[in-house]
């Protein structure tokens, strides 16, 4: 979807608004400025035992489930198993691979070529883990 500049300038005055974390960081798109407190998926886990965290990074599990490099490199060897090899630097590979892991932890399993739009917070934490010169941002399926 392409917006207007005055669109996208609207926009991005409403998204310190739009989150209630207090993590979110403006994104490329409208579309990727999304809190993770307004995804029922994300928000049954942030209150599930004790933990009542403000946002998902801050949950004990997003440590362990998206940011530990070792549990990152099994789940890609699951990965490249299931769909061959990635050809990308280390830390792209990493990304990747948490991203995935986040969308495990949150929906479980979502299908072939189904993807989610992942919140503003749990992206940049992530790129902040694993950094890079490059992100590509949301692609939706049929934008490939």
């Amino acid at each position: 979807m392409k917006l207007t500049v005055m669109q996208i300038l609207t926009s991005l005055k409403e998204i310190p608004e739009r989150c209630s974390c207090g993590n979110c960081r403006i994104m490329p798109t409208v579309r990727e400025c999304l809190c993770c407190k307004e995804v029922d998926k994300i928000t049954d886990i942030m209150t599930e035992g004790v933990t009542h965290a403000q946002c998902i990074c801050e949950h004990p599990g997003f440590h362990s489930v998206c940011l530990d490099r070792y549990l990152l490199q099994v789940a890609y060897y699951q990965y490249r198993q299931q769909y061959g090899e990635r050809q990308e630097q280390e830390n792209t590979r990493a990304r990747y691979t948490a991203y995935r892991q986040f969308v495990r932890w949150c929906w479980h399993y979502l299908g072939k070529e189904v993807r989610v739009v992942l919140p503003s917070c749990v992206v940049s934490t992530i790129r902040d883990a694993f950094p890079d010169q490059n992100y590509t941002g949301f692609h939706s399926p049929d934008s490939d």
